[in-house]
Formats: structure tokens, sequence, C-alpha cells
């Protein structure tokens, strides 16, 4: 299937670092993002939320997961507009300590303007009035919670 603006793409067979998320997840998924069209999405990785080409950095394995009805595009443009706005690393560092760790709870408040891929892509549809996954929580959210979504 080929994405559509808006749809959302799940990442798996991780390389290198991105190895350490499908460990702590228990997954094979490692990101995910959103569709802008001619193979670019809009992500939040570790420099920041960014568009980026998906064929100049090699990224070819994909689930692609179609938006909910007229919420894709408008989640997309939501997305778009936090272009520049910084990656939430001590957001991540918390998820997977209180991941690894059952009894851990840090009390941690994440910045407005700083998003972990999930965050990014679950605040995204938030803003359309599309709740994606219901029972977490922006700043709890992983990549491996958007494999509920995929379509059997």
């Amino acid at each position: 299937m080929s994405p559509q603006p808006g749809d959302i793409c799940l990442f798996y067979n991780a390389r290198g670092l991105a190895r350490l998320i499908t460990w702590f997840t228990r997954s094979r998924y490692y990101h995910v993002a959103l569709y802008d069209g001619d193979e670019h999405v809009i992500e939040a990785r570790p420099r920041g939320v960014v568009r980026r080409n998906l064929q100049e950095a090699g990224e070819h394995y994909y689930i692609v997961i179609p938006a909910p009805k007229n919420s894709g595009e408008r989640a997309l443009q939501w997305a778009k507009e936090q272009l520049g706005d910084g990656y939430d690393v001590p957001g991540v560092l918390v998820l997977v300590l209180e991941r690894l760790f059952d009894n851990l709870h840090l009390n941690y408040k994440p910045s407005h303007n700083r998003f972990s891929c999930g965050e990014l892509v679950l605040c995204a549809f938030r803003e359309t009035g599309t709740n994606l996954l219901p029972e977490h929580s922006p700043d709890t959210v992983v990549p491996a919670d958007f494999a509920q979504l995929i379509r059997k």
C-alpha cells in the first residue's frame, strides 16, 4: 500500500542504536512518523522535528497505517507547524527507565515544544480531535503502541 499524506509510517528492521528501542519495548517497531508525500516524512528525531527524505536515508522498512478519515491532512499540517521544535531527550530517558523498572515512576513534566516520535504523531492527531490511542498519554507512547492500529 502506498502511503498518502497524513498516513502513519511505522518503521521496523532497526539498525544501529535504533535496535535499543526494539529491545526496550520488546517490539519489532522502533520509529513512527507522518507521511508528507514524495517519499518524505515529518518526524521527531534526536536533532528535533524535521522533514526527512526516506530514500536518501535508506529507510525502506515501514508499514503504512492509513489515517482515520478526514484527519490525516490536518494532523500533517499541525506536525509541519512543529518543524524546528526539539526532541524530548529527558522524556525518552524517563520513558525507558519506567518501562525497564515497573515500580519506578518519575514525575517528569514534558515540555510543550519537545517531542518523541510517538508523541509527535499522537499529538498531531489529537489536535484534529482524533484520539488514536486513548489509553496512552502522549508522553508515554512508544512506536510499538501504534502496532494495534495495523489493519489485519
